[in-house]
């Protein structure tokens, strides 16, 4: 299965440019405009462990990418349209914030990127700066209750939980080393009580802090889109 996926496709996208991405500030949530009159302007708001649905639910009837998928309880589709719509997970925010540092992105810190994505122009993946956002890695499967497919999963006070590729965990480590303070990033918080989950990204797309997956509405959720055969 993981080569599989390995296969896929994977579309990264924002708000700026696509209807997979929900944006979280305060009291409301906007979805991307589509040509669906049921999704514009629709505010609303949602904890970090509800985006998890919310997200996967675009792809249903009426929803914001106008696809007529059903989905079932564990979120997974009950029939294939080659489209896989999640909340980006922690190793895919980690792919993301590494390839900004590769030679294929924008070598330079993103505050000093003449626009703010992860290769300094506009063909990149336009990333929050200030601003924190969710992603799915959390410490409590039982409470997310959807499928694995759709988290990361950590362990309290734990930094050797972290996972090849999601750019957490310290820089020091010998073995699956971590990015903390890579690109001047100014937090570096582990996961340190029972349902919480990681928020990154401000102070540097390499910072990462935690908050409470399941209470809090003050953030933004971004959307993956995996294109492949059999999704």
């Amino acid at each position: 299965m993981k080569e599989k996926r390995n296969m896929k496709k994977v579309l990264i996208t924002t708000a700026l440019v696509t209807a997979s991405m929900l944006a979280i500030g305060g009291t409301s949530s906007q979805a991307a405009l589509q040509a669906n009159a049921t999704t514009h302007a629709a505010g609303k708001t949602y904890t970090g462990a509800a985006l998890i649905q919310s997200i996967r639910q675009m792809e249903t009837a009426g929803q914001t990418m106008g696809l007529t998928e059903t989905l079932k309880t564990d979120l997974t589709p009950n029939t294939s349209n080659n489209i896989d719509v999640h909340m980006m997970k922690t190793t895919e925010y980690g792919a993301m914030a590494i390839l900004s540092a590769s030679g294929f992105g924008y070598s330079g810190k993103l505050a000093d990127a003449p626009v703010k994505s992860t290769t300094g122009n506009v063909t990149g993946v336009y990333v929050m700066g200030t601003r924190w956002e969710w992603t799915a890695g959390v410490c409590d499967a039982t409470t997310v209750g959807k499928n694995a497919r759709y988290y990361d999963l950590y362990k309290i006070n734990d930094q050797t939980s972290a996972k090849v590729g999601d750019a957490l965990g310290l820089d020091t480590y010998t073995t699956n080393p971590g990015c903390s303070g890579w690109h001047g990033a100014s937090r570096a918080t582990w996961l340190s009580s029972t349902n919480s989950g990681f928020v990154r990204g401000s102070g540097g797309m390499f910072s990462f802090t935690y908050s409470d997956f399941w209470t809090s509405f003050y953030f933004y959720g971004r959307g993956v889109a995996v294109v492949g055969t059999g999704l």
